[in-house]
């Protein structure tokens, strides 16, 4: 992937960890995990983490090679629902906060810049030394 271009190209034997170090070189206050297709008698909140060193076409039937726009006025929820409509797999994001990551839920309508923003100042507020 092109630096300056916002877009990550998957095809099946794209590897987990290369789509997400491809996002994390965007959005570096930003984490992508993706999880293990489920079987839809298990509840949402059994999933499993997919390995990142699971190729797409060991989780998904995906045929094509597909262009997913991460651009930075676009929303965890639009990221989210693209990962799901174009590759098969559900997908969650993470924000950094100092040194932990915590889940997008409540402002999950935010663009993908505003959250990589919002990480940067909580995490240089909180590795910052008092005065």
């Amino acid at each position: 992937m092109n630096p300056l271009r916002s877009e990550i190209v998957i095809d099946s034997d794209s590897l987990i960890m290369d789509i997400q170090h491809q996002f994390n070189m965007l959005y570096p206050y930003l984490k992508i995990e993706f999880f293990n297709p489920s079987n839809k008698t298990i509840p949402t909140t059994k999933l499993s983490t997919a390995s990142p060193q699971n190729k797409i076409k060991e989780l998904t039937n995906l045929e094509t090679t597909q262009k997913l726009n991460v651009g930075k006025t676009r929303t965890v929820a639009e990221i989210a629902s693209d990962f799901y409509r174009q590759i098969g797999l559900s997908v969650r994001l993470f924000r950094k906060s100092g040194n932990i990551w915590s889940t997008i839920s409540l402002t999950e309508g935010w663009t993908l810049e505003n959250q990589n923003k919002a990480g940067e100042f909580i995490s240089t507020e909180m590795n910052s030394s008092p005065e």
